[in-house]
């Protein structure tokens, strides 16, 4: 996964006095008539903006990886997707459609963890949807969310019929859980 390093604004300085400019101005054309106000005043008529909800952002990431709360109404838009719910043994999940389990080389079961990894895909985007928003959930909604990907890939390990599988499959998740908390670790619990 590659790190991208934080993008920085330049700012010009501010002069104490203006400075004058010469009348370089285009002729002044009529102003276009808004045809929902019939007024000739510009409107700005937007969404509103989806802050992060106050209180535990631990929670919140729990009840959109379970569908116990639906997307956020601008998500499909903001983040070009609309997630779906699938039902598992365990539980509802919602899910990334376009997610998988991208494990460096495609080492290991990663298509038996796809169900899993798309799940934790659209908390990672839930992630990147509030802070593209302005309003970044707290370091504890990305620990919820690799929490939930550890326990649904426990989940499927454990319903595996023979100890081989069992042990196998748990063996991988504690390898790709591992990997997954580490580099959130890193980069400290924030939008990946």
């Amino acid at each position: 996964m590659l790190v991208r390093p934080p993008s920085v604004t330049a700012r010009r300085p501010v002069s104490a006095e203006p400075t004058a400019r010469p009348n370089t101005a285009a002729p002044a054309r009529p102003a276009p008539q808004d045809t929902f106000t019939k007024s000739t005043t510009a409107t700005q008529r937007t969404a509103k903006v989806a802050a992060a909800p106050a209180g535990d952002h631990g929670q919140l990431m729990s009840e959109y990886l379970t569908g116990a709360r639906p997307p956020p109404a601008d998500f499909a838009q903001v983040m070009g997707y609309t997630p779906y719910a699938i039902q598992t043994k365990h539980g509802q999940r919602m899910q990334d459609p376009y997610g998988d389990a991208s494990a460096p080389g495609k080492i290991g079961p990663d298509k038996e963890f796809d169900k899993a990894a798309k799940t934790h895909d659209y908390g990672y985007d839930l992630l990147r949807y509030y802070a593209k928003k302005g309003t970044p959930l707290s370091p504890e909604a990305r620990k919820a969310a690799d929490a939930q990907f550890r326990t649904d890939l426990f989940d499927y390990a454990n319903d595996q019929k023979s100890l081989g599988a069992r042990w196998k499959f748990r063996t991988w998740a504690q390898i790709y859980a591992t990997a997954v908390e580490l580099n959130s670790r890193v980069q400290n619990y924030g939008p990946p």
